[in-house]
């Protein structure tokens, strides 16, 4: 069997205009950990651990019962979501219940579809065996190379690449209808290797792709002007655009059950609709606060709000299906009365 070279992406969709408002978000993310086995260059976790601290930056999992409020939470929408993943500005895997959680989403029928972004290096066949069965439907995997040396530079940490590889491969052979997408972002590989990528992975995965370098973090800033913001994470020209759609379909909850009307990371806890601990998650999409933000940026606002004004991410992964620009106009009355 051969992967897909394909984009991790869903490009089959309904343009979201037609469809706004919604009940209930597409796609939610959760938090479980910001502690991470790898301090990438391009990422939070790569910065000094004081100045973290000082940014409020917490260095732990996510509390077990937290996750059940999110969880309960979610399953309280009067439509089931197309997405639940656990992702955010820590590793996965570290979370030693991360299993329980899936499966508990699992018997909810929270969503129709459960993943899981990782680096992957923390996966043993026991973990395998235990995230196949609790019913994960994706597990997302970003290589930070190609070799152990190409590791050390990029994620500031020892690895072995080899043994990730066999990791890779027998979650592959165990993971019944698990789809394994595997990912590596150019500015991860030397110069001429992405075809040696395609190779080393086209028979120990479902999906692969090589991503581009693109703002994602707003933490980050600018990434000092490394970071590309003339095309998309899977390589599309950046489209022009003012209107930001997250807050309209794609929202996420950190490790304290702090949730905000978007998925980028790094986000100011003083933009947070709420907390799973004060009031639910439906009550936070329907209300005052994120009403509001969603007619400011209808009516194309976007630069006068804070931290809306510094993040480029929307623009790294906007699709003509999900651009608003030329509809905000009609759309705008459907929130203003809302």
């Amino acid at each position: 069997m051969t992967a897909e070279i394909v984009p991790g992406f869903n490009y089959d969709r309904r343009r979201l205009a037609d469809i706004l408002p919604l009940r209930t978000p597409f796609t939610f993310m959760i938090a479980p950990s910001q502690l991470c086995n790898l301090r990438c260059r391009y990422c939070s976790q790569g910065k000094d651990r004081e100045e973290l601290v000082r940014e409020g930056f917490k260095f732990r999992l996510m509390e077990y019962d937290v996750f059940l409020r999110v969880a309960e939470q979610l399953k309280q929408f009067p439509d089931r979501l197309k997405l639940i993943f656990f992702s955010g500005l820590g590793e996965p895997l570290l979370h030693k219940r991360l299993p329980e959680m899936i499966a508990r989403l699992r018997d909810l029928q929270a969503a129709e579809r459960l993943e899981v972004f990782s680096n992957g290096l923390l996966l043993t066949r026991e973990l395998s065996h235990a995230l196949v069965e609790a019913g994960l439907t994706r597990l997302r995997v970003s290589l930070q190379g190609l070799s152990s040396a190409r590791y050390k530079q990029v994620a500031g940490v020892k690895a072995d690449f080899e043994g990730l590889r066999e990791k890779l491969a027998y979650f592959f052979q165990v993971r019944k209808e698990c789809k394994l997408y595997v990912k590596v972002i150019d500015s991860a590989l030397e110069p001429g290797e992405e075809e040696t990528f395609y190779e080393m992975f086209r028979d120990v995965s479902d999906q692969m792709y090589v991503e581009r370098f693109v703002p994602y973090q707003v933490s980050m800033g600018d990434y000092h002007k490394a970071a590309c913001t003339t095309t998309t994470v899977y390589g599309d020209q950046v489209l022009d655009a003012e209107v930001c759609p997250e807050p309209f379909f794609n929202w996420q909850a950190d490790l304290d059950g702090d949730v905000f009307p978007c998925c980028p990371l790094g986000l100011p806890k003083s933009f947070a609709v709420g907390n799973v601990g004060a009031s639910t998650i439906p009550e936070m999409w329907n209300a005052e606060k994120a009403r509001r933000l969603r007619v400011a940026l209808l009516r194309k606002q976007r630069s006068a709000l804070d931290p809306c004004a510094r993040c480029q991410c929307y623009l790294s992964k906007l699709t003509p299906a999900d651009r608003l620009d030329d509809d905000a106009e009609r759309l705008l009355p459907l929130f203003e009365g809302a």
